[in-house]
Order: structure tokens, then sequence, then C-alpha cells
């Protein structure tokens, strides 16, 4: 016998969920993200950005699909960060 059992959510219920879900998930890859920065902050003469994302996907074991979210992310980042210094 299952432990939960499966109920139809009404819809504004389930709507609202999804966009719950969404800002979890949205806050997961930030804090990975920040995480990155930091460990670049502290180790970015000795590590390049991509060495750095392969030894953090691989540590943490991050699915494939979090793990693009991630890296996405924190090279765009990168990107605008270095935009903003050359102006």
């Amino acid at each position: 016998m299952p432990l939960f059992r499966r109920r139809k959510l009404p819809d504004d219920v389930r709507r609202r969920f999804l966009i719950l879900a969404a800002r979890a998930e949205e806050a997961v890859i930030e804090t990975h993200v920040d995480n990155l920065l930091e460990i670049l902050r502290q180790l970015g003469d000795e590590l390049d950005v991509d060495r750095l994302l392969e030894l953090y996907v691989d540590t943490l074991d991050l699915p494939e699909p979090l793990a693009l979210a991630v890296s996405n992310r924190l090279l765009a980042r990168l990107d605008v960060d270095a935009s903003s210094r050359r102006r």
C-alpha cells in the first residue's frame, strides 16, 4: 500500500504550487552560482572557470539539467560582471 495517496489538486492550488516550486528551484540555482563565485574568488588564480565547473558538478553530483542551468547562470553572471568593469 502506498504511503501517500495521490489526489487531484484544485487548479488554483496546483498553479500556486508550481510557482512556489519554480521559485525554490531558482533559489537552488542561485545558491550554487553564489558558491561558485566564492570559490572562484578564492581559487581563481589556481582554477579556470571550466575546470571549476567540472569539479563542482562532479563533487556535488549535480543532475545534468541542474548542472546546465548553474553553468549557464554562472557564465552569464561572469559576462555581466566583466561588461560592467569595462565601462
